[in-house]
């Protein structure tokens, strides 16, 4: 299934929970499943999750929110007040986990905050403390205990 898909399926999860399910929802081929967690699901929180573990990182996260358009490496760098090599750095680490898009025009790059992808984080986070919401098969044993697989900075 389609991440967006997914991401629209639990919001209308979310809401139906809540007493507030829209007609014509997509959540009813879905109604009494709530097994969305799978392992992957598990690894891509973590993912990103580590990706905002950072005061810098969720700085950079605070400004690019506040843009109306693209901002500069260079501008980022001016507002952070730290080199533009440690910016980049904070930069690489976000879009990895697609918590933000870069493009490369020249001798400049321009980053933007991936507000979908950030709110599907959000979302997952809100499904695990969520009381309505009953995870099939959380992960146990050493699943809890496996490496992580993308290379560290």
């Amino acid at each position: 299934m389609h991440i967006h898909m997914q991401v629209q399926l639990r919001a209308s999860l979310l809401a139906a929970l809540r007493g507030k399910e829209s007609p014509g929802s997509p959540l009813e081929a879905f109604k009494g499943d709530t097994s969305f967690f799978h392992m992957n699901e598990w690894r891509e929180l973590k993912h990103m999750t580590k990706a905002l573990a950072d005061v810098a990182r969720l700085t950079i996260v605070y400004h690019l929110a506040r843009q109306e358009s693209e901002v500069t490496v260079t501008a980022l760098t001016d507002l952070l007040r730290i080199s533009q090599p440690l910016v980049s750095w904070h930069l690489r680490k976000l879009r990895r986990a697609g918590l933000i898009e870069t493009r490369r025009a020249g001798r400049q790059v321009y980053c933007s905050l991936n507000l979908q992808r950030f709110h599907e984080c959000v979302q997952h986070l809100e499904m695990l403390v969520d009381p309505a919401v009953s995870l099939e098969t959380p992960p146990v044993g050493t699943a809890l205990m496996e490496p992580d697989t993308v290379v560290e900075d």
